[in-house]
């Protein structure tokens, strides 16, 4: 009697590994498009934070009685996407907004990009003219 040997793989083995291989594939698609959402997200933050920095150094280079008034959100002339809102009030000895002039002013800066789904960042300091 002579037996019959079968070399190769059954139809159900095939179709099993093709369908864990697809799943791999989704999963690694979808990891791909997080990462490249992650990298456009920390790009736009990195800009936000050297367009801050700059605008910062801008205001404290101007002096004390050549800071901008408080205005609502202006366009960088080059990064448009990106806008900035400028807060001025004075603030006395204990850090207290006052209505009267004093020697020193509480800046609150903001740096928004124009799409809404990337956060502001902002940040506060102290000027004087009091040395």
């Amino acid at each position: 009697m002579r037996e019959n040997l079968k070399n190769g793989f059954a139809l159900v083995e095939v179709v099993i590994v093709i369908v864990l291989v697809s799943g791999s594939f989704l999963v690694f698609l979808e990891a791909l498009s997080q990462a490249k959402n992650m990298r456009v997200k920390s790009e736009i933050v990195t800009i936000q934070s050297m367009l801050l920095s700059s605008k910062i150094n801008q205001l404290r280079s101007n002096g004390f009685e050549n800071i901008p008034q408080t205005h609502n959100f202006v366009s960088f002339v080059d990064y448009p996407n990106y806008t900035y809102s400028l807060t001025c009030s004075y603030v006395n000895n204990q850090l207290i907004t006052s209505s009267e002039n004093t020697n020193y002013k509480l800046i609150e800066l903001k740096i928004k990009h124009s799409d809404d789904r990337y956060p502001i960042i902002s940040d506060s300091f102290i000027m004087t003219n009091a040395f």
